[in-house]
């Protein structure tokens, strides 16, 4: 009778286990975040609590300023578990931020200044990883980046300016990287072919300036003047000068002020869009506000309101020369792993200077070579150069 119990009672545990496991209740463990932005947020709350001086410190090394020190690394250690947030957040392709659009220009975006300090400590640690030798791993870090300005996105506009400036940070680590391993044709053929799998990065200024389009306009209305003159608030001049032309505004006048604007916008749009050589796309932007009449007040309020275009295309440009400068650099490191030295002309077939539309300007240096862009930045009156030293 009790062998009889024994068997009943092993019968019954193997029918619960087995109901258990097939039940459709059984708890099922649930998925990661499928929102890159959820765990960049939490990355941002994993940073270490640096002091000022730390800050810096990953900073200057970031940049290249510095070399990393033995507190540099005590530092970007303390933030490991930032950035394996960061890690995770990669092979993801959506990112929302939750930016409130209902808030127009009074929408707070706190997580841009958490990104460029989190960059700060990724390229520090791809740094860290170049100093100690290991090349690819310090290449790879860098390549992140680029998943991150994907990540910051394009919109509202001020995300689309942090992307270009974090994009531009990566690429100045990447090409010192590249000069440190330049004698590893492995390593660079690696390193082209991941940058032709990530391939351009399809931000676009365009994108963000419809959306402020709209909320401009939605802004210049007789009834949300005072908004209007709060978020435009510029220099005392600036601000007495638009507060005379809003108190003579009247409908006729915001009406044509919007009119003017719209047509404005969506004309810069189309040249933004488009693939007009840099100096004229620059050429066509400035001229319509450099004619506005500044006693006209529908005039002076478009510009009080008119983003600085020259400048949103300027900082495009310079995305896609360091881009091209990037993959450029690549090419002539391969050429000289190939033939024991750097070739006395540039290869043909490389991407081009955006700002000219022709190839770079490149000249040897004892230590390895400058590629030069031949157009100059008009918005900044500035030529750019980007040099490659091997080690």
């Amino acid at each position: 009778m009790r062998r009889a119990n024994h068997w009943l009672l092993a019968a019954l545990a193997a029918v619960v286990v087995t109901s258990w496991a097939a039940s459709p209740a059984r708890a099922v463990i649930p998925p990661d975040p499928d929102n890159a932005a959820l765990l960049y947020y939490q990355a941002f709350i994993s940073l270490a609590d640096l002091d000022k001086e730390a800050r810096d410190n990953i900073a200057e090394v970031a940049r290249g300023a510095m070399a990393p020190t033995d507190k540099t690394r005590e530092y970007v250690e303390k933030c490991r578990q930032a950035i394996g947030f960061a890690d995770a957040a990669r092979g993801l392709q959506v990112c929302n931020w939750g930016f409130r659009y209902s808030q127009g220009f009074e929408a707070a975006m706190p997580h841009l200044a958490q990104v460029r300090f989190l960059n700060f400590v990724l390229l520090a640690d791809a740094r860290i990883q170049a100093a100690d030798g290991d090349y690819k791993g310090a290449l790879d870090r860098c390549l992140q980046i680029g998943t991150l300005v994907r990540h910051i996105g394009d919109d509202p506009l001020i995300a689309y300016i942090v992307s270009v400036a974090v994009q531009k940070l990566e690429y100045q680590c990447m090409n010192d990287i590249i000069g440190m391993g330049a004698k590893d044709a492995a390593l660079l053929q690696w390193l082209k072919n991941e940058l032709v799998a990530a391939g351009p990065t399809r931000l676009s200024p365009a994108n963000p300036l419809k959306i402020e389009m709209e909320i401009s306009l939605n802004l210049m209305q007789m009834d949300k003047l005072d908004k209007l003159a709060a978020i435009m608030a510029g220099t005392e001049e600036q601000n007495k000068d638009m507060m005379n032309f809003l108190a003579s505004a009247n409908e006729a006048s915001m009406e044509r002020a919007r009119q003017l604007y719209s047509e404005y916008v969506t004309s810069a749009l189309a040249i933004l869009n488009g693939s007009k050589p840099y100096e004229q796309a620059h050429r066509e932007l400035t001229a319509p506000v450099s004619k506005l009449d500044p006693k006209d007040p529908a005039s002076a309020i478009v510009r009080f309101v008119s983003p600085a275009l020259a400048s949103t295309l300027s900082a495009k440009t310079v995305a896609e020369a360091y881009a091209n400068a990037t993959t450029a650099g690549v090419e002539i490191c391969l050429k000289r792993a190939e033939m024991g030295r750097f070739p006395e002309v540039l290869p043909e077939g490389l991407p081009k200077d955006p700002f000219s539309g022709q190839d770079f300007q490149y000249e040897r240096t004892r230590t390895g070579f400058i590629l030069r862009c031949r157009g100059k930045d008009l918005a900044k009156d500035k030529t750019y150069e980007y040099t490659f030293s091997v080690k």
